[in-house]
């Protein structure tokens, strides 16, 4: 600026500034609520050439990132701070751009959006945009749910749903989190998987094979799967899957059922498709035949047949089933695996031998006997089984001590040798009489069979029948005995001195056996004493069984009052805790003595109590001593469940709450119990939008406790393996407590708990209540840990309200101290800050508004603040930036005060206008305007900038202003335009350029004077001093214009100047200016001749002509511009005839008055100017000599 300032005062300036040009008009800008916006536009001229520059911006929000520029072409980078800003609103403003080329405005509208996110698919503005990006696209929208920006731009104005996410988001899984969060703000319906077959059936031998299901789902969306079996041969093909390896809406699982993990015969197993909610089993059912041989049902049929005719013989021996019907089911069989299995016929035929001769049928039995003795008697070395069979037939029939003996011998023979097979020994059980007679013997040898693996119920008939006849064989229970008799108990086949016997062992073991128990339940419905009950019951205790499949018997044992030890406490154990369950009078009675069930029994029993106090007044009060030790005990280890919280009730209701119990109960009155029956869920997780961090429970047996003391708090059940679920979970919630019967009562006990303090605060909020209780709260939940931040200065600032509007400053100050601007709305910082400065809170109101800005703040506030930043400022420090944002910020507003007009007027840069209006004002306060001034007119001068008062600044300045080249320039420039422009100047301006010119030569200050002068009619003598003096000091430096000719009769000129004729053009001095004419008379040619016109002063480019009487001259003007562009510019005929002045007595007039007689044919007047022109041409000539 100093620069240009210079040039002009030395008289250097330009004819032309270049135009400047932006790469934009305005700035029209969207940015996204709470983002920062980073721009940039260009600045240069329309010549290229290099140009400096000083830049503004209108708003604090608005920064430009530099204030100055210099170069040809300047890139200027901005930034809005719109991270403080709320959508749908809009900033206005400009940009002052005030360069050596001129100033110009650009404005800027930025327009506050919605913030949305980008996509494939567009803007994604809300949750429904995203919806529908997550069903086109789930990877991209998934990439967008865990990016940051997703709860900054889609979840900041919606509280719930931002706790939602937060939460949520922490799942393991983040295409499980998105799916649950979708399904949560109902975007979408959950997922759900179903499965073409549930039952499956295979037969195979020892090859593999492999199969498939069909999964279909019936949504879009995201679901894990997990596959499994509970057996090792049933190998699915993946153990994991997910939806996005559906094709459509169906997937194709496929499995290998491997034989090699098989038995042979049938083999179940399951399937399991599970997902998080759900889980799906197909059940398998495969036929394995491991020996290879063709699997087909004649087989099955025939093996079922050989089973039927077992349990069919069994029934016999067992009296279940005659004689008659034995033989009658036995033939049809037998007939039928005759006809079906051809590979056993022998063995098929010496059955109905057997059947024969059970049913009396000798004579055919003795017939096919015969026939078969001939066949066996060929292959009796290699079918032992079916010669011994043969052999003990023929005893059987016969009957005589030779065949017996004989078949004894050899039977056993081949048993006692390598031949140990248990059907050769059941031939001996009928054929040797030792069995008969030591039924010990007997017993052993069938144990004997058993330790060695044989498990043939035909041998479990054989010792039971044994046990039935002898129960004092029946002296332990280990395996064999307890497999024989369980048979024989399965079988309704035992006798009552055995199963007593029985119940004896059985009450004698330490540890309980499944199978015994179930045993001694067939025994007892057979034949229910008491001594097989107590059994029952005792066998229960030891085993410390206390499920609720066993209360039947501890119930049973209560009601036939039975004597064992801790009967009653299992009758409680096993009792499930239901409102209709009624407990026998002997076990209300038996606990007020004996008190040793564990906490949860008692709370169930004492609850019980007071439910029944009106059926049960003396049971009521017989308990009630016992009641309250137990009910402070469980409230001191704060301690809940649903008959606690009756137990809680009914203590307070009795004792009225105390001190020491209102300190207890906020640790369980808030206790919600959560019950949720999916085995995937290990967890709750519950949040409260008041608190920072989540409160975690494990669910045991489905069960959790947990506190909710507000509402919308959010709950999340969460996986095996971590993800998280809320609005899929499906669980109960049972509020166990009526803790509005006790919180206010709580509360004025001085119980400050922060469950309490939290739900009366959410109430207070609701109400907007402000008494003195409302206060008290406010205040307490302050100083809660933990608390959220959005809460904590939501609080925080009703109590500041509250204390502004109740004038309690002191507290008022305190509590302005504790809150966090960056956590409040516009509205609720501004008046924030505004209360800073009420209280002159100041340095923190200048931190405040440094960093948001002032835009919104109450000018009377601001007004305040910065008269105090002014006062309490030394004179010495430099400028602060932002003090003089915010004093003109005020300035602008119409309402300041003499303190912020001086700073302004001391510092402040703006635009030509701004500062002006500033001027102006300052004026209005009689302040020392110098300085201003001064940055004014040199900011004028460099940005040529004009304003309609321009000439009222500089008068002022000039009468006190020191800075004698901004005077200069300033009236050179001025001069400059009126010489050259043409411009308009007021006649103090002249006066000033004539008083300077005294002191200091000034060339166009001069020109400019003459010219003003040359267009006056009447001179002052010291005008007429002053035009001589000045215009022949400028004709001796040659610089003669065309405008000198007017001064014709003022001043004498010389004749060069008074004989010719003068063409003027301006234009700018570097543009190359020709004149072409040609001269019109006599002897006038029609060509034209082309000469360059000399460029006299600052592009004022002048050709001199001698035109005698009625001579003329036509001419045309052309001009060639720097990029050689020529333009013809002006086409003119010049002829000089008797309106021309021939007063001068010059040589040139004479020849013109000769010309002139002449034409008019006045040949005396021609013959005296002849006569006087070559006297005086003579006289000359002798007189003056060249020197």
């Amino acid at each position: 600026m100093k620069e240009k300032v210079e040039r002009l005062a030395k008289g250097v300036f330009e004819y032309e500034t270049p135009g400047i040009l932006l790469s934009e008009e305005e700035i029209n800008i969207t940015v996204d609520a709470g983002k920062i916006y980073s721009g940039s536009f260009t600045i240069k001229n329309n010549k290229n050439t290099p140009m400096k520059g000083i830049l503004y911006s209108s708003s604090e929000l608005f920064r430009l990132e530099q204030n100055s520029f210099m170069d040809r072409e300047n890139e200027i980078h901005y930034r809005f701070y719109g991270d403080h800003m709320n959508p749908l609103e809009t900033v206005k403003g400009e940009i002052c751009i005030v360069s050596d080329c001129g100033e110009i405005l650009m404005p800027f509208t930025v327009n506050i959006e919605v913030p949305y996110l980008e996509s494939s698919m567009g803007k994604i503005k809300d949750l429904f945009n995203f919806a529908n990006l997550a069903k086109e696209d789930t990877a991209e929208a998934l990439k967008l749910f865990k990016s940051q920006e997703f709860k900054q731009i889609l979840l900041y104005h919606d509280t719930k749903y931002l706790l939602l996410y937060q939460n949520i988001i922490k799942s393991r899984s983040g295409s499980q989190a998105l799916e649950e969060f979708l399904i949560a703000i109902r975007k979408k319906l959950q997922i759900n998987i179903s499965v073409d077959k549930k039952v499956l059936t295979f037969d195979l031998d020892k090859e593999s094979i492999m199969d498939k299901v069909i999964l279909t789902k019936d949504n879009w969306g995201y679901a894990e799967i997990r596959v499994s079996t509970d057996v090792p041969f049933l190998i699915p093909e993946h153990k994991i899957i997910w939806t996005e390896n559906f094709i459509g809406n169906s997937y194709p699982l496929e499995f290998v059922v491997d034989p090699a993990f098989m038995h042979s015969g049938n083999n179940y197993g399951k399937i399991f498709i599970t997902t998080a909610h759900e889980t799906t089993a197909i059940e398998v059912t495969c036929h394995c035949n491991k020996l290879g041989l063709p699997i087909h049902n004649s087989h099955r049929k025939s093996n079922g047949y050989r089973i039927k005719l077992t349990k069919n013989y069994l029934n016999f021996r067992t009296n279940h089933l005659s004689a008659h019907e034995y033989v009658s089911e036995a033939n049809v069989l037998l007939e039928r695996l005759l006809n079906q299995d051809s590979k056993n016929q022998h063995l098929y035929l010496l059955m109905q031998i057997h059947v024969l001769i059970i049913s009396g049928n000798e004579t055919k039995a003795e017939q096919l006997l015969k026939e078969f003795g001939e066949i066996v008697e060929k292959v009796k070395e290699t079918e032992v089984l079916l010669y011994c069979g043969y052999l003990y037939l023929l005893a059987l029939l016969r009957k005589d001590e030779t065949s017996i003996q004989n078949a004894l011998q050899k039977i056993r023979g081949f048993y006692d040798g390598s031949y140990n097979d248990w059907k050769l020994f059941w031939f001996l059980l009928y054929t040797d009489k030792k069995y008969d007679i030591n039924k010990v013997i007997k017993l052993a040898e069938i144990k004997e069979l058993y330790k060695n693996g044989c498990r043939s119920p035909i041998l479990y008939f054989e010792a039971a029948y044994i046990f039935n006849e002898e129960p004092s064989l029946l002296h332990e229970l280990q395996d064999f005995e307890l497999q024989v008799l369980n048979w024989d108990i399965k079988n309704d086949f035992i006798s009552e001195e055995a199963a007593m016997q029985y119940t004896y062992l059985a009450g004698k073991r330490k540890y309980f056996s499944r199978s015994v128990h179930y045993a001694l339940i067939r025994l007892y419905d057979k034949y229910p004493n008491k001594e097989i009950l107590t059994t029952i019951c005792s066998h229960l205790i030891k085993g410390h069984q206390r499920s609720n499949l066993y209360f039947r018997w501890f119930q049973a044992g209560v009601n036939e009052q039975l004597r064992i030890t801790e009967l009653y406490e299992y009758y409680m154990y096993s009792l499930t805790e239901n409102t209709d369950t009624v407990l026998p009078q002997q076990v209300l009675l038996y606990f007020i003595y004996n008190s040793s069930l564990n906490d949860r029994k008692k709370s169930y029993l004492y609850a019980y109590i007071v439910k029944n106090k009106e059926k049960l007044p003396e049971i009521y009060r017989s308990y009630w001593k016992r009641v309250e030790q137990f009910v402070l005990k469980q409230l001191e280890a704060h301690n809940i469940n649903g008959n606690l919280s009756l137990l809680y009730e009914e203590f307070i209701s009795q004792q009225g709450l105390t001190a020491e119990t209102a300190s207890q109960l906020p640790y369980v009155m808030f206790k919600h119990e959560i019950v949720c029956h999916n085995p995937n869920m290990k967890g709750v997780s519950v949040i409260h939008k008041e608190m920072n961090e989540e409160v975690y429970t494990p669910l045991i047996d489905g069960t959790a406790m947990v506190d909710i003391y507000t509402e919308d708090a959010e709950i999340f059940l969460i996986d095996q393996y971590e993800n998280r679920f809320t609005a899929t979970a499906e669980y109960t919630l049972n509020k166990l407590m009526h803790w509005e019967y006790y919180i206010d009562t709580c509360y004025e006990m001085k119980v400050d708990h922060p469950m309490i303090l939290l739900n009366l605060s959410e109430k207070v909020q609701t109400y907007l209540k402000y008494d003195d209780r409302s206060i008290a709260i406010r205040k307490d939940i302050l100083s809660i840990q933990g608390l959220n931040e959005v809460y904590y200065n939501k609080t925080n600032l009703d109590l500041i309200h509250y204390y502004y509007e109740n004038f309690e400053g002191e507290l008022l100050e305190s509590y302005l101290s504790k809150i966090n601007l960056h956590g409040l709305s516009k509205v609720d910082r501004d008046k924030v800050i505004e209360f800073f400065i009420i209280r002159d809170l100041y340095d923190k109101a200048l931190d405040a508004l440094t960093e948001f800005g002032f835009e919104g703040i109450a000018i009377k506030r601001l007004i305040k603040l910065c008269s105090n930043l002014l006062e309490n400022r030394n004179e010495e420090e430099p400028k602060n930036d932002f003090i003089l944002s915010l004093a003109y910020h005020i300035f602008k507003a119409g309402k300041y005060n003499e303190g912020i007009l001086k700073y302004l007027v001391k510092y402040f840069f703006g635009t030509t206008g701004e500062m002006y209006e500033l001027w102006q004002a300052a004026v209005g306060f009689e302040m020392e305007t110098a300085a201003l001034e001064e940055r004014l007119l040199g900011q004028m001068l460099f940005a040529e900038s004009y304003i309609t008062n321009s000439l009222g600044v500089f008068i002022r300045y000039y009468k006190r202003g020191s800075n004698r080249k901004l005077i200069k320039a300033f009236l050179s420039y001025n001069a400059y335009k009126y010489l050259i422009m043409d411009r308009i100047i007021q006649p103090e301006l002249f006066h000033i350029m004539k008083r300077e010119l005294v002191y200091e030569d000034n060339e166009v200050c001069t020109l400019a004077l003459l010219k003003k002068l040359s267009q006056e009619d009447n001179f002052e003598k010291d005008e007429i001093g002053f035009i001589d003096y000045h215009l022949h000091k400028l004709i001796r430096k040659g610089l003669i214009l065309p405008f000198y000719k007017k001064f014709q009769g003022i001043i004498p000129l010389p004749a060069r100047i008074n004989d010719k004729i003068f063409v003027e053009y301006i234009t700018n001095p570097i543009h190359k200016v020709t004149i072409h004419y040609r001269l019109e008379g006599k002897n006038s040619s029609d060509e034209f001749i082309s000469e360059e016109m000399k460029d006299i002063y600052l592009g004022i480019h002048v050709k001199e002509f001698i035109l005698f009487y009625n001579e003329s001259i036509q001419y045309y003007i052309t001009e060639e511009d720097e990029a050689g562009q020529v333009s013809i510019t002006e086409s003119v005929n010049v002829k000089l005839d008797n309106s021309m002045k021939l007063e001068e007595d010059t040589r040139y007039n004479h020849i013109n008055f000769m010309l002139t007689a002449m034409e008019v044919q006045d040949d005396k007047t021609l013959m005296e100017s002849l006569d006087n022109y070559y006297k005086k041409h003579y006289v000359i000539s002798k007189v003056f000599k060249l020197l």
